[in-house]
């Protein structure tokens, strides 16, 4: 066990190994996530959506989130799914085909790193997103594609305090090391996040603390003058 969670212990993510590893998850990934339905939804009862709003799932994985977001924004809204795995894509595709109302919902499979939208978000969920968290590429692009100060929920695992926490943080760990390739900033895995800026407070904590469910603004300038397509 110790090996297993000393493997990911690298600084930055991993594409490469992300997308081993999801490949490898995406058929009976839905099974894995129950325990953080209740979460998940308070995650995105967060983000305060209305109808005719464009919202950004990054790393939607299956898809589990977008019916609750196509719903929130109605028919006249955008829901952008963003998913790195083709498998985990085309299973999110095939839920979003089985949606009775599913025009304005549509997946980008690709890097986070590499998204460009074709209209900026008013809102950005990102559920159990530390790859992603991680990654200051791909925290550039999103607020790079989201309007200043549009509003973010996000849901994940963190790290509690290793003084009385540390058999939670290696069973923890363990159990996630497929889900992550990078245990970097765990113990505050939006630290980056708010270091460019965003305005984030904590709506929710769960299994001893080592859930979290975050909720705020994204920055109001990029920070770095990349492209934007903002309005």
């Amino acid at each position: 066990m110790t090996l297993a969670v000393i493997d990911n212990l690298a600084k930055q993510p991993s594409t490469e190994r992300a997308l081993d590893n999801y490949r490898a998850l995406a058929a009976d990934y839905d099974s894995t996530c129950t325990r953080i339905e209740k979460l998940r939804y308070i995650a995105i009862q967060a983000l305060a959506l209305q109808p005719g709003e464009t919202v950004f799932d990054i790393a939607c994985g299956t898809g589990s989130s977008l019916p609750a977001l196509a719903n929130a924004v109605g028919s006249k809204g955008k829901v952008v799914g963003v998913e790195l795995c083709p498998e985990m894509a085309a299973l999110a595709r095939k839920r979003v085909a089985a949606m009775a109302d599913c025009a304005h919902v549509s997946i980008a499979q690709g890097a986070s790193e590499n998204f460009a939208a074709n209209a900026p978000a008013d809102a950005l969920l990102l559920c159990y997103t530390q790859d992603v968290l991680q990654s200051a590429k791909a925290l550039d692009r999103l607020i790079a594609n989201a309007k200043p100060d549009a509003r973010i929920a996000i849901l994940g695992m963190k790290t509690v305090s290793w003084v009385w926490g540390w058999p939670v943080n290696f069973f923890n760990m363990y159990r996630a090391r497929r889900y992550m390739t990078t245990y970097a900033n765990l113990d505050r895995p939006w630290r980056l996040l708010e270091q460019r800026g965003a305005k984030l407070h904590p709506i929710q904590t769960a299994l001893w603390g080592s859930a979290y469910v975050m909720s705020g603004n994204m920055p109001v300038d990029n920070l770095g003058g990349i492209a934007t397509n903002r309005k």
